[in-house]
């Protein structure tokens, strides 16, 4: 953009000078008076020649109101930058999650044997067992007896596992002493049926009272049980009992084995319904704008949350997923799915017409999005192969959003504008002007539309080069802040960024004119860095449309602006033995008279020489110091009257002697305004010039007597 504020500001000079002015005006607009004198053949010219006569009204070439004359350049869409072009917010979401399920609660299982007074008193000697026997039926004394081993008996296959690995839990061993006399204890020792591998130690459960029951338990911590369980029991005795009943067959010890409290890390098993009950339930979705942007605020106009969801355990899973701060409204966002094992599922959350809050997170109040989250599990009934590393993972993505507008804090980004230096190659027509001339009023304009709402500054400078004269911009709002729309209420923003006299040297610039133009600078966007407000905008529409208008009223001084070209000598006999239609040597001297009404606040001089290039010399000249005198101007540079001024050139006889000595001619046209090019003067498309242009010969004629 900068490049082209350069390059469109030498065009409007060039323009300035050359542009505007047609290069032949229409002959029959002139008066074409003549007259012929029968005795000299003098003939004469005079007419009236306005600005509009040669200068048309176009696109760049504008009169206004008061025929005041600009010189306009406009180029459209010189900027023009969209969302996209500063940043990507189309895959700013990539959230890949694994859940690791952990150990599980296995429900709880019971077992119970039970021995009859009949199959203890097997285990007696013979003459106890036949106490007991004879007693059987009756009310009488219960005999005691000693310590009893009862062997090993297997509990009941227990339906809920076949195997397991408990983290946690435990197996309670309850003992009840349904015989009628008290016991000195029970001693139980459990062994997994496979292999026959003892769990825990030995139970040893003290007295018990007839009718009462004791306890005790084995931890299961890192213990694995099969669904088969055997009972060694060891009866410590009784010291019997007076005047009880006793009845071989209803008496009975039972033992009873219940597991409580398990958490099953492996095995093969039924699980409840349950809740995975090593998540905490909450995580959070990082977004990823880009480097230093912050996001705390999206307004969604559409868009999908894209969601893959893969259940690899062998549990149903059920999912429950709320976006505690993605609201439609005041409802937060949710999603409740079911997964079947070892199944992978994909599909999308709609967040459209949403406010999503990034900023909820006090520790880091932006870029995060709160996710709430529920897995409950089954087997269905069914026994599975399980295992507590199995993992339920979660994948976000939200791709290609509508976004209404994004709130937060986008960066504090420095682009360099790497120094350049644009050669308008105009060396050559410069190295043809002398003098100095000011175009007193140029300016450039900006236009810009800017729906971005972020604090923006641009640094701009610019030299001109003319040899070994330079000219700085010297802009003195450098650097200088573009507008942008107070967000949200404000969405656009329209206004003008102008660089003119006021605020710099671009007159000067222009006027130089520069050969070259170097230029350099920077943009910087949040200048001041981040303050942690957060209160940048941007919209889903958001662009940046710039316009630039060059603009050159004119308005100028011009100080002996002299333009000198040299051309071949036409006037020249180039064949000496051919005579000249003119014998110049019949004439004293040849002058053309010129009368003029001059409307124009511009004055013209004229110099022609005869320059013999093989010896570097001036040949002979003709001066016209002043055509044209200028017309006065008033305070605001605008001509009060025509000035009337009347000057003659005059050939003389020696000028065109000297013709064929010279090979070439130099023209040198000079140019002054108003009291001496001192004061500014505006030029008008009324401006006009009455002249009148008469021959005056003088005739030198000699006649034989």
């Amino acid at each position: 953009m900068i490049r082209k504020f350069i390059i469109i500001i030498s065009a409007a000079f060039i323009s300035s000078l050359t542009g505007c002015v047609k290069e032949t005006y229409d002959m029959n607009k002139l008066s074409k008076k003549a007259h012929l004198s029968p005795t000299f053949g003098v003939s004469a010219v005079q007419g009236d020649i306005s600005l509009s006569d040669l200068i048309d009204q176009n696109d760049t070439v504008v009169f206004d109101e008061n025929n005041f004359i600009k010189i306009i350049f406009k180029e459209d869409s010189v900027i023009n930058f969209t969302l996209d072009d500063y940043y990507d917010l189309s895959d700013m979401v990539s959230f890949n999650q694994s859940y690791t399920i952990g150990e599980m609660s296995l429900a709880p299982f019971t077992g119970t044997i039970d021995f009859s007074l009949d199959d203890i008193s097997q285990h007696f000697e013979a003459s106890l067992r036949s106490q007991f026997v004879a007693l059987d039926g009756t009310t009488g004394d219960f005999p005691s007896f000693p310590s009893t081993d009862m062997g090993e008996t297997m509990y009941s296959l227990f339906t809920n596992f076949e195997n397991a690995e408990f983290s946690q839990g435990a197996l309670d061993i309850f003992v009840t002493n349904n015989l009628t006399a008290p016991l000195y204890g029970v001693s139980v020792t459990l062994f997994n049926a496979a292999g026959h591998v003892q769990i825990g130690n030995e139970a040893v459960i003290s007295a018990i009272d007839a009718g009462e029951t004791g306890t005790a338990s084995i931890d299961l911590a890192n213990m694995t049980l099969s669904n088969s369980i055997i009972a060694a029991v060891v009866i410590n005795g009784s010291p019997g009992a007076t005047n009880v009943p006793i009845d071989l067959s209803n008496d009975n010890i039972d033992i009873t084995v219940a597991g409580r409290d398990l958490l099953v890390r492996s095995g093969r098993v039924v699980l409840p319904t349950q809740t995975i009950s090593t998540l905490d339930d909450h995580d959070t979705v990082s977004f990823d704008p880009g480097t230093d942007v912050e996001i705390e605020l999206i307004k969604m106009n559409t868009g999908d949350l894209t969601y893959t969801i893969h259940n690899g355990t062998p549990l149903s899973s059920d999912i429950s997923l709320t976006l505690p701060t993605a609201k439609t409204g005041v409802i937060p966002i949710s999603v409740a799915l079911t997964v079947d094992p070892d199944v992978t599922l994909n599909g999308t959350l709609p967040v459209d017409n949403s406010l999503i809050d990034l900023g909820s997170i006090t520790s880091q109040p932006y870029n995060l999005m709160p996710v709430d989250y529920s897995i409950d599990v089954s087997s269905g009934g069914t026994l599975i192969d399980f295992d507590s590393s199995d993992e339920i993972s979660l994948e976000f993505s939200l791709t290609d959003p509508d976004f209404d507008y994004v709130k937060g804090y986008f960066g504090e980004e420095n682009e360099t504008i790497d120094p350049d230096t644009l050669d308008l190659d105009i060396k050559d027509v410069l190295d043809h002007i002398t003098g100095t001339m000011l175009l007193s009023s140029p300016s450039i304009k900006l236009n810009y539309f800017n729906s971005f709402a972020i604090p923006i500054e641009v640094n701009l400078q610019a030299t001109g080069f003319k040899g070994s004269e330079t000219v700085d911009l010297n802009m003195d709002s450098n650097p200088f802040p573009l507008s942008y729309p107070a967000a949200p209420e404000e969405r656009d923003k329209e206004d003008i960024f102008v660089v003119d006299k006021i605020n710099s040297s671009l007159p000067e610039l222009v006027s130089m004119p520069p050969e070259k133009v170097s230029f350099s600078g920077s943009v910087a966007m949040n200048p001041d860095g981040n303050d942690g407000t957060r209160d940048n905008y941007i919209f889903g529409d958001s662009r940046f449309l710039g316009n630039l208008e060059i603009e050159v009223p004119m308005e100028f001084r011009i100080n002996n602006l002299q333009f000198a070209d040299t051309v071949d000598n036409f006037l020249k006999n180039d064949d000496p033995d051919e005579d000249s239609p003119l014998n110049w040597e019949d004439f004293d001297f040849l002058k053309i008279k010129i009368s003029a009404s001059n409307g124009f606040p511009v004055g013209v001089s004229l110099s022609l020489s005869l320059y013999d290039s093989g010896t570097n010399s001036i040949k002979n000249k003709i001066d016209a110091d002043k055509i044209l005198e200028p017309a006065p101007v008033d305070g605001n540079g605008r001509v009060t009257e025509p000035v009337d001024y009347e000057t003659s050139i005059e050939i003389t006889k020696e000028f065109w002697q000297s013709i064929d000595k010279a090979d070439r001619i130099i023209f040198t046209f000079t140019v002054v305004t108003t009291n001496n090019g001192s004061e500014d003067v505006k030029i008008y498309s009324d401006y006009k010039i009455d002249f009148k242009a008469s021959i005056i010969l003088k005739p030198d004629l000699q006649f034989d007597m």
